[in-house]
């Protein structure tokens, strides 16, 4: 096949995104340079300001690709609640958000004082805890529960992204074994925690 100018701007560019996956996702955004971003692409570092604009732009790009997937898949699982939407919910997120991106979030949200930080506390990590938070608000309105919410909130949020912070470290040293069914009974077991507490259907 052929290869058009515009198919082959388009695999720059999805080079470009790829190189920033591979290197935002394992080290801090101050640590990687627009050079090594396009030494690993393999193309010539004007067109990182060319398509982005600048290596803030690349970086949100490429975190916006994860966002879309993440909040739509969060979104689908947010019915009525239930055991069952609640097992989906945590299988979802075990199964398809990358360990290394949630690393990234927490590493620069901890680590970073800059503009990198302010964009992703307003642009990602407010809408993710909104969107959880509506559907906590629904387990709240179907429980007898008295507690305070806002301690059973953090449990539930630790609950999601916990593992994905943990694991990668806890397989390293051989404390868990990450097999095929390991997330399925993770989610299952934790779903079942929720539905008990707050009294929810099957």
């Amino acid at each position: 096949m052929v290869t058009t100018p515009n198919n082959e701007q388009s695999d720059k560019r999805g080079d470009l995104l790829k190189a920033a996956r591979e290197l935002f996702l394992k080290n801090t955004y101050n640590n990687i340079s627009i050079r090594k971003i396009a030494e690993r692409a393999n193309v010539n570092s004007a067109l990182i300001a060319y398509y982005f604009g600048s290596k803030s732009g690349l970086f949100r790009e490429m975190i916006r690709s994860y966002i879309v997937v993440i909040l739509g898949r969060m979104q689908d699982n947010l019915t009525v609640p239930s055991e069952s939407s609640l097992e989906d919910l945590f299988l979802n997120l075990y199964r398809n958000v990358p360990s290394e991106f949630v690393q990234l979030i927490f590493r620069t949200m901890v680590l970073e004082r800059g503009e990198m930080r302010e964009w992703l506390l307003h642009n990602f990590v407010q809408q993710a805890i909104q969107t959880v938070d509506l559907y906590f608000g629904k387990m709240i309105d179907v429980s007898d529960r008295d507690e305070r919410t806002d301690v059973v909130r953090t449990i539930f949020q630790s609950m999601l992204l916990g593992p994905k912070l943990l694991l990668p470290t806890l397989q390293e040293i051989g404390a868990v074994t990450l097999d095929e069914n390991y997330y399925q009974d993770l989610a299952k077991f934790n779903a079942k925690l929720l539905a008990q507490y707050f009294n929810l259907e099957k």
